[in-house]
């Protein structure tokens, strides 16, 4: 298991380190190998619905997420994530784009060692909430009776995943499935619940 070493010589304080932004967290993560950190890359995809009871009325938002998680005590920790969805001429002229970040707590089950290293994982469950906003750059969002292109509202996801050990800290993310609340402006209640699928990797780093 490689550990971060700095020259004795020109060593910086582990705290100037951590009061540094999102670089210095991963940092410390891989410096202090005993807690584990993920981070991963998915295809994601969302199923989302117009304003309407029309059953057609279902639309699909594609794009890719990334995602940091660092658990700090028995499998608790926390994560990050930022997401980019699109669709494309829906309903014939419509464009939807939507940039998402959020955070919140996690919990990660291991599922065990092959060998007593950290590249003999076999993987690992984890489940999540968390909170944040969603920014819409592109669509079309009723406002106090006036039509917008672009739009912001707070979001809620709940759900969790499965990692599965491939090779070394390398993992496959088999699947990930969320349930997402956003509150972005359609004319009726303002709220739209979606389902989230996602499918990718991850890299693992501490045992």
């Amino acid at each position: 298991m490689a550990r971060l070493h700095l020259n004795s010589n020109r060593r910086l304080p582990m705290r100037l380190l951590c009061a540094l932004p999102l670089l210095s967290l991963i940092l410390c993560a891989v410096a202090s190998a005993q807690r584990p950190a993920d981070l991963g890359m998915t295809y994601t995809q969302e199923k989302s619905k117009f304003v309407g009871t029309n059953s057609s009325d279902y639309f699909t938002l594609r794009g890719a997420s990334i995602n940091y998680a660092y658990s700090f005590w028995k499998g608790f920790g926390v994560a990050a994530s930022g997401t980019g969805l699109a669709g494309t001429n829906l309903e014939g002229y419509i464009d939807i784009q939507h940039i998402e970040f959020m955070v919140g707590p996690r919990y990660t089950y291991n599922l065990g060692h092959i060998s007593p290293t950290a590249w003999g994982r076999k993987g690992g469950i984890f489940a999540e909430g968390k909170i944040g906003y969603t920014f819409a750059t592109s669509g079309l969002y009723p406002v106090n009776g006036v039509i917008t292109s672009n739009a912001a509202g707070l979001t809620y996801e709940g759900g969790g995943g499965v990692n599965v050990h491939i090779y070394q800290r390398f993992d496959l993310r088999l699947i990930e499935v969320d349930a997402v609340r956003t509150q972005l402006p359609n004319g009726t209640n303002n709220v739209q619940n979606t389902l989230r699928l996602a499918s990718g990797i991850n890299f693992h780093f501490g045992y």
